[in-house]
Order: C-alpha cells, then structure tokens, then sequence
C-alpha cells in the first residue's frame, strides 16, 4: 500500500510539473504589447466617437469591457466586417484578420484581459477630425437638418446642394459624410447643371423631394460619389479624376432605412481639389443589372433559392479600377469576373456570404485592362426561404425588383476609363497578393512653392509609424514634423508649418516601414 502510495505522489508530481511546463510555454498576451496593435490597426477606425460603429476602442478599459464580444465577432470573421473571399482577389484597403491573430484575442480574453505595462501601450492612431483623407478644400453641407419618421417605412430622400465654383474644378476626392449613422443607410451623390432637381425640390413640401428610383431625371452624372457604412474615402490615381462644373448642384439621394424612432440628420460633402493636372475623368457606371440577365425576369419566387446569371459584352477596351456589387436582404453570394475573348478570366470579386450592412466599393490593386469583347459576368445567389434568417418577409413572399428593403435588387458598379497602353502596369498600392503589406502611395505637397505653411498628403495601405522631416538641399536635418506617429491606413495629411525659415530650396523626406519618399519644396518670400 506504501508502495502504490508513493507511485501515485510520483504520478502527480510528474502531471504537476507538465502543467506547469505547459504554462511556461505557453504565451501571455497582453493588451498593451499584442491586442493593442491589432484593435488599432483594424477595429478604432470604425470603432471611435463619431463614426459608425457603436461603442468605441481606443482604451484598455474600453476594449476589456467588450472582452467577451471582440472573441465572438472575430471568431466568427462577422468583424472586422470584410466580406470579399481573400482566396479570390485582394483590394486596397483591405481589412482582415489571420488565423493566428484571431487565435491570440481568444487567448487574451481567456486569460483574463491582462493590460501588460500601460507605459508599452502604442498610441492611438491620429485621426483627421471630419474626415478620412485631411482637410477639404470645399465642405457641402445640407441646408438644415431633416427629420425622419420613426414609422418603420424606408425613405428615399433627394436633397439639392448648389455649390456655386466660379469656375469649373477638377476634383481629386470626393467624401459624403452621413451626419445620422443610425438612420443613414446610404447615399447615392449625383451631379447637375439642369436645375430639374430644384424643380422637383420645389413640387415637394419640406426640405428636399422623396424619389424611389434615381433622381426623378437624368443628372449630368448619376453616380458622382457614393457611401455606405465602413467604406474607406479615397483620392483618385494621379491625373485621374472628376470635374466639378460651376454652377453645379451635388443631388444626395440619402436611403433612410426603417426605424421606429423620429430622428434628425444633417449629412455633407467633402470635396478636395486636383493638386495635379486630371488628364483622365473616371466614370462610374452599374453594367450588371436585371436587362443583362441570361434566366431572366428578375423574380425570386417564395421559399427557393436562385441563383441569375447575368452577362454583358465590352465594346471598346476599358481599364477598371474598382467593383462594387449592390443587392438586399436576400442576397447571399456573388461571384463577378471577367472574360476575355481568348478565354482567360480576370478575377473582380466574389462574396460567400453577403451582408446587407457591409457593402462597399472594392478597388484593386492595379488597374485591370479589360479586352473589347470580353464578358463581364456576374453570379447573384438570393435566399427567399425561411431558413434566411435576414429574409424581411414571414412567411417568404414572392419578391421582384424595387428601392424598398424589402424589395431586391441586382447591381454592379464599376469605376472605369477608356484605357490606354500601358494601364495594366500602373500598380495602385504594393504587389498583387499582398494587400496586408504596408506601402505608401500619393505623396504630394500642396501649395508648393509655398510661402507660411504647406501640407503633406501621403497614403499607406496599413496603419503604421511615420517620421516626417524638413531637410535642406544637402541634405542636413533643419525640422523634425512628426517622429514615430502611429497613423492608420488611408489617406492623411498632415501640416507643414514654414515659419522662420528663410526662402529657398528644401526636401520634405517620409519614412514609413515601406521606405521612404522625398519631395522637394520651393519656399518663397512672403512667409
């Protein structure tokens, strides 16, 4: 009995000291040297005061009393909501998690949240106030607030917003800004000279006209710009972009979806002037739609699942540089692609599982030629049974095409432009397939020559550490601006600030984890 005794001491030493082997090994997280980076990099953006999602993360505290929630969201890939097939095709902008990261936030949360040392806590990521890209050069706003029922029914609502330019403006980026998140499902911006919408505007009592289905006319430009929750603002490539005509009136067609609490909004328009010569106007156009399909109509009888196919033959060679599939409740997957007429097919998007509320415009990361005679395919998949748990109807109804929610549709923009030799080699961020590494795109200064102050636009496809530095023309340090600031992906500008310094020739120099980049500055007297 002595002898079992001691065998069983002996075994439970044995087990003790492989747990506690295991533990040894085992990593410890912590929020300030692991989960920081990762809610910083993917998640604050969204997950900040005044943006769309509804708590923020910018703090220890914030983050461990959502603990619970961020292990099941990122678990389940329902966030960071990117919703692109990553086998597929890769984007700018794209926002992902690996399977390692998500499994070291599980880790984190079942250890306990431990914060670390707060002082190896990275700082927050600056973010410009109002804005995605920096500071506009023309902001457009709604004339007054507008007031949505809080009666369960969708809106469509037109509002007019002359902007009255002295003279016609090449326009580099473009950015709506909903003012109510909570109501604002999407805004759709046309352009006009006609003055039809005032017109309208003027027919319809309140502020603004209600119109299901476009404009009510044909604008100048139907799709000018566009916003749907979590999309990413961006300028257009160097020598591409819109004209802004004078006169002009911006038409936003603002989606209020169905709400049952009477709310407010006030929603405007950031426009930011071409610092560069725009050679090439970017047109944005829906060529998938039901008059393309190949097993028309587009109805999608109660309790089945259907899949349209839908086609169009390429007249002329374009060069595309974003997609962007549109559809509701129903919506289950889309695959979009190309083509060509020797067979060979250029992969555009594909979504497995769609989500009314995280659309988007997904641009690539090169310009894409595509061949006169190539197709443009499309496959939409709709679920109309019971078992679709976002089907807005019980029992399934019969559903056709119509602006209401509860109504469907089947839609593919894309951004395009007569092509021209050499396109398909323009590289829009870093190599294809590596959309997860950092890269810095458009750096530019403006005004330049410049005399008091300047700014710095710069773009990086992942948020990370920049240093910014004036040098003289041999080089030698004369300001540091900026030294190690975390800034998250997108674009950014950041001010230039010339005081004291004497007229003549400098270097404004970059440095990020991609590299560096160097423009040079002319400062004249006057300053």
């Amino acid at each position: 009995m002595k002898h079992v005794f001691s065998s069983l001491i002996t075994v439970l030493a044995l087990a003790g000291a492989v747990l506690t082997a295991q533990a040894q090994t085992t990593p410890q997280y912590t929020f300030s040297q692991d989960i920081a980076p990762l809610v910083y990099n993917h998640c604050t953006s969204c997950h900040r005061t005044g943006e769309v999602a509804p708590f923020p993360l910018t703090t220890y505290a914030e983050v461990a009393s959502h603990a619970q929630t961020i292990k099941y969201v990122t678990g389940t890939r329902y966030m960071p909501p990117w919703k692109p097939d990553p086998s597929y095709r890769h984007y700018l902008d794209e926002n992902t998690l690996t399977t390692a990261e998500i499994a070291k936030i599980a880790a984190w949360v079942d250890a306990g949240t431990p914060q670390g040392n707060p002082a190896l806590t990275p700082p927050v990521p600056t973010y410009p106030s109002g804005s995605q890209l920096g500071t506009p050069d023309m902001v457009v706003s709604m004339a007054q607030r507008f007031t949505h029922q809080g009666n369960g029914q969708d809106m469509y609502r037109i509002f007019v917003l002359p902007v009255n330019l002295p003279t016609d403006r090449d326009i580099a980026a473009i950015e709506v800004r909903a003012g109510n998140k909570r109501i604002v499902h999407h805004v759709i911006m046309g352009m006009d000279t006609t003055r039809q919408a005032q017109a309208l505007d003027a027919a319809d009592p309140g502020y603004g006209y209600t119109q299901f289905g476009g404009f009510g006319f044909n604008p100048v430009e139907t799709n000018f710009a566009a916003w749907v929750p979590g999309s990413q603002a961006r300028f257009y490539p160097a020598g591409m972009g819109k004209k802004l005509y004078r006169r002009a009136s911006l038409l936003l067609q603002i989606h209020y979806g169905p709400n049952f609490v009477t709310q407010t909004d006030s929603s405007v328009v950031n426009i930011f002037f071409a610092r560069q010569p725009v050679t090439r106007y970017v047109s944005t156009l829906p060529a998938i739609a039901p008059n393309v399909l190949t097993n028309g109509p587009f109805v999608i009888p109660a309790n089945q699942t259907k899949t349209f196919h839908a086609q169009v033959t390429v007249p002329v060679d374009l060069t595309l540089l974003s997609v962007a599939p549109h559809a509701h409740l129903l919506s289950k997957a889309w695959k979009v692609a190309v083509v060509k007429p020797n067979g060979d097919t250029i992969r555009l998007v594909k979504i497995n599982d769609w989500d009314f509320r995280w659309q988007g415009s997904f641009r690539f990361q090169n310009m894409l030629k595509v061949p006169a005679g190539s197709r443009l395919i499309a496959d939409a998949t709709y679920d109309n049974t019971a078992q679709n748990p976002r089907n807005p109807n019980s029992p399934p109804r019969t559903t056709t095409w119509g602006e209401s929610t509860t109504d469907e549709m089947l839609l593919t923009y894309f951004e395009l432009l007569p092509y021209r030799p050499g396109d398909e080699n323009i590289v829009l961020s870093t190599a294809p397939g590596q959309a997860t590494a950092p890269g810095l795109v458009q750096v530019a200064l403006y005004p330049n020559p410049a005399s008091g102050a300047t700014a710095l636009s710069f773009q990086q496809e992942r948020p990370g550490p920049i240093t910014a530095s004036i040098l003289d023309g041999t080089g030698r340090l004369v300001r540091t601006l900026v030294r190690e600031k975390l800034y998250p992906a997108g674009p950014q500008q950041l001010p230039v600030p010339l005081a004291g310094l004497s007229a003549g020739i400098y270097l404004v120099r970059l440095d990020s984890e991609a590299g560096s980049r160097t423009e040079k500055l002319v400062l004249t007297d006057g300053h």
